[in-house]
């Protein structure tokens, strides 16, 4: 009971990993620009969240000991403050002012699901001509990774900067303390411009000790912290650990995303039955679940290739497409049908008026004019459709679950993590399921309403437009991940 009744902590006490505030995969850049009469500073900061770190750990460790010692990590900052150098272009007056790195740091901290979190500090600094002239510094590192960027810039020594496009001061304390109210849209600033003038200089940024990033915890904290859990592995450990991923599984299906409002159009519009939504949550379970595992696979065996955060919004962009094809095809098929139906109503008004057809001729005239009871929408649910949006619903794989799996083979706890895994997918496949179910009875009522006629033979496909509309959003939103 003991056991029991601390993992159910797990869901009413907030997480206390060190959990990366803007997410498991997040590549996070930061640059402070220093200008002094004769030279100008740069201190940039990378600070990589649980998955990048994960594979850049391992180059790290060049002996794959599992232990970092002091050659590797002077190796590793020295080899990494050059190339770091090469993707930074700072100009003067469109002059290149060569970078060179002066110190650097290297800092590992406790992450999500028993990974670590890297933050590497390089300072730099080039030569000034003249304490004059336009400067433009400009980040290419890391382009395409979705995280956090920020540029500051301030003068020193009686110098100051006019009509700078970045601040002087930042918001991060240089990534170590992000702004709750900033996390759902991070600042993404690659580049800066400013001229330098005589004057009072702008205060330098302040110096930030090392020490623990902060920031809001996120939902997923709570899942990566099952893994995490230095209890021993008893029964009714485990068996608590797989209820509440199973239920943390269903809460996140409650997030934005995962599918509800295509599952909902599909199953409304189509003759969906409580039998095609359970087969649709086994559809998303296996997928969502195998996802991960694939994933998570091709990280360790292929780390140099299988990039996960550059993965996921084109597995998004995938998910998405696959989402319109389907609408697509459902719009297409239902107003094929629509139009069928209306034309079969047409032309019962020239039936003759024996005492069977006048019978006939008299139901479909009021069915067309509102007067009878919303028909069953024209086109059946196929195996193939119901299946490609399973697939679509449970393609993109929860960061948080591939934390717990690369998290649980580094802890030796392979089985448990794989099964955690599994508890979760099955909770957000279970709501997904209970949500069609609940939406297919409830179109069993809305067929019982007086309708107008029009409206019961297009609705269906109002609903197929939905469901592309919806891929159409997915699609987007990765593409501006991507930065495109």
């Amino acid at each position: 009971m003991k056991s029991l009744f601390t993992a159910l902590l797990v869901l009413a006490v907030p997480a206390l990993s060190g959990a990366h505030p803007l997410g498991n995969f997040t590549t996070n850049r930061y640059a402070a620009l220093s200008v002094e009469p004769q030279a100008v500073r740069v201190a940039y900061v990378v600070d990589l969240a649980e998955l990048p770190a994960y594979r850049e750990i391992e180059v790290v460790d060049m002996d794959g000991n599992g232990t970092i010692d002091a050659a590797e990590r002077d190796a590793y900052t020295a080899r990494q403050s050059a190339e770091l150098a090469r993707g930074l272009e700072l100009t003067r007056d469109g002059v290149a002012l060569p970078l060179a790195p002066t110190t650097s740091a290297l800092e590992l901290t406790p992450g999500a699901g028993g990974l670590k979190t890297l933050r590497l500090e390089v300072g730099y600094r080039a030569e000034l001509p003249r304490p004059d002239g336009e400067i433009v510094f400009r980040d290419h590192n890391f382009a395409g990774r979705p995280g956090w960027q920020e540029i500051v810039a301030s003068g020193a020594d009686g110098l100051r900067l006019a009509g700078s496009t970045v601040p002087t001061t930042d918001v991060t304390r240089a990534l170590r303390a992000y702004p709750e109210s900033m996390l759902q849209a991070p600042l993404r600033v690659s580049e800066a411009h400013f001229t330098i003038a005589a004057g009072a200089g702008s205060p330098a940024p302040v110096p930030v000790p090392a020490g623990a990033r902060s920031g809001a915890e996120r939902f997923g904290d709570r899942f990566t912290a099952l893994i995490a859990d230095p209890a021993p592995l008893g029964p009714w450990t485990i068996l608590t650990s797989l209820l509440i991923a199973a239920i943390l599984g269903g809460l996140h299906a409650f997030t934005p995303g995962h599918g509800k409002t295509v599952v909902g159009a599909y199953l409304v519009g189509s003759r969906g039955t409580a039998r095609h939504a359970l087969l649709l949550g086994l559809v998303v379970t296996a997928t969502h679940t195998l996802g991960v595992y694939l994933l998570g696979l091709g990280t360790l065996a292929a780390s140099a290739w299988i990039v996960p955060e550059r993965l996921f919004p084109w597995i998004s962009v995938i998910s998405g497409l696959l989402v319109v094809a389907v609408g697509a095809s459902l719009a297409t098929s239902r107003l094929r049908a629509a139009a069928g139906h209306h034309h079969h109503h047409h032309h019962g008004d020239h039936h003759h008026h024996d005492h069977e057809h006048d019978h006939h001729h008299h139901h479909e005239h009021d069915h067309d004019h509102g007067h009878a009871h919303l028909p069953p929408p024209g086109t059946p649910i196929t195996i193939r459709s119901l299946v490609a949006l399973g697939v679509s619903g449970g393609l993109l794989p929860c960061p948080s679950a591939l934390v717990v799996m690369l998290g649980a083979i580094a802890l030796g706890r392979v089985a448990f993590g794989l099964a955690l895994i599994v508890g979760f997918s099955v909770g957000l496949a279970s709501v997904l399921t209970a949500i069609g179910v609940v939406l297919v009875y409830a179109r069993g009522l809305l067929e019982r309403l007086p309708l107008d006629g029009r409206f019961a033979r297009y609705a269906p496909v109002a609903s197929a437009l939905v469901i592309s509309l919806a891929g159409i959003a997915v699609v987007v939103e990765a593409l501006a991940q991507m930065g495109v």
